[in-house]
C-alpha cells in the first residue's frame, strides 16, 4: 500500500536497505510505485487497451489505441527512469567506499523511488553531492498527473522543455512530439514551474538560516531536504530528525504546498481581478 500510494513509509528502520540483495522484492515494489505514480487515468486506458487486444481488436499502431496524454506520460516516465538509472549509477560511484556505491539494481530502484515514492535501498546520506543533486532533479519533476505522486509532474516538465526548445528555434508555438500545445496550457506550466522554483529557493534560504547551528545542515543536505519535501518524497540525508521547530513547520508547509501544487495555492490565495466589461 505504501509503495502504490507513493508514501514511502516502511516498518523497517533502514527503509528497504535490508532488501538490497533481493531483486525480486525490489522489482515488485518498483512495479507498485510505477503503477501508483503513472496516473489512474493512464491505468484505466492501459486496462482498456489490454481488453481490446485480448478481444482481437487491433489497429495500425498503438498511437490510435491510447490518448496523446497517455503516450506522453509513458514516454517521459520511461525516459526519466532510464536517465535516472544511468545518472544515479554513474554519479553514485564517483566517490566513497564500495559498500555505499549503488549497483545496477540499486540504481534502478532509486531512480523509480526518487520520483516521490521515498523508499531507499542504499544509504542516501553517504552518496556523493553530484548524485544528491541529480536525485533532487528527479524529485522536483515527480510523477504524472492524476496519480499518487507529487512534484511538478512529468507532463509539465516535458511541456516546459518543449517551450524552451521552440523559443530557441524562434518558433511562436510550442510543439511536443508532433502536437501543438495550447497557449493557455503552456502559460500555466510556465507559472507552475516558476512558482515551484521560487518556493524551493525561498525554502532553501529559510532552512539555511533556521538550521545554521546544525553541523549536518550543509547546502547539499538542505537543498535535498527542501526538494524532497516539495515533491512529497520523504527521502533524507539524515537532517529531518535534527530540524528545529521553525524548520519542521516550514517542511510541513512545503509538503502541503507540494501536494496541492503551487499553482493551486496561488490561485486560491490571490484574489481575482473581477471587472464588469
Amino acid at each position: 500500500v505504501s509503495a502504490f500510494c507513493n508514501a514511502g513509509f516502511s516498518i523497517y528502520s533502514d527503509s528497504l536497505s535490508s532488501f538490497r540483495g533481493n531483486p525480486a522484492f525490489l522489482t515488485v515494489v518498483m512495479l507498485l510505485i510505477t503503477a501508483g505514480g503513472i496516473g489512474h487515468i493512464i491505468l484505466v486506458e492501459l486496462s482498456e487497451l489490454l481488453g481490446r487486444l485480448k478481444a482481437g481488436i487491433r489497429k495500425s499502431g498503438y498511437s490510435h489505441l491510447i490518448s496523446y496524454q497517455a503516450r506522453l506520460v509513458l514516454r517521459v516516465s520511461l525516459l526519466l527512469t532510464i536517465g535516472g538509472f544511468l545518472g544515479i549509477f554513474l554519479l553514485g560511484r564517483c566517490g566513497g567506499s564500495e559498500a555505499v556505491k549503488p549497483g545496477l539494481m540499486e540504481a534502478l530502484f532509486q531512480s523509480v523511488s526518487a520520483r516521490t515514492a521515498g523508499f531507499n535501498s542504499i544509504d542516501i546520506g553517504r552518496l556523493p553531492t553530484s548524485a544528491l543533486f541529480f536525485i533532487s532533479i528527479l524529485m522536483f519533476v515527480g510523477g504524472s498527473p492524476g496519480s499518487c505522486a507529487g512534484g511538478v509532474k512529468t507532463t509539465s516538465a516535458a511541456i516546459w522543455l518543449a517551450r524552451i526548445k521552440c523559443r530557441l528555434l524562434n518558433r511562436s508555438d510550442t510543439i511536443l512530439w508532433g502536437r501543438t500545445i495550447p497557449v493557455d496550457t503552456v502559460r500555466r506550466v510556465s507559472v507552475l514551474i516558476g512558482l515551484a522554483l521560487l518556493w524551493n529557493a525561498a525554502g532553501v534560504l529559510l532552512l539555511l538560516v533556521s538550521e545554521n547551528a546544525q553541523q549536518l545542515a550543509r547546502m547539499e543536505n538542505v537543498l535535498f531536504e527542501q526538494v524532497s519535501a516539495f515533491g512529497t518524497v520523504g527521502l533524507s540525508t539524515g537532517l529531518t530528525p535534527l530540524l528545529s521547530v521553525t524548520g519542521k513547520i516550514w517542511i510541513i508547509l512545503t509538503m502541503f504546498a507540494g501536494r496541492l501544487g503551487p499553482l493551486t495555492l496561488a490561485v486560491w490565495a490571490i484574489s481575482s481581478d473581477r471587472r464588469r466589461i
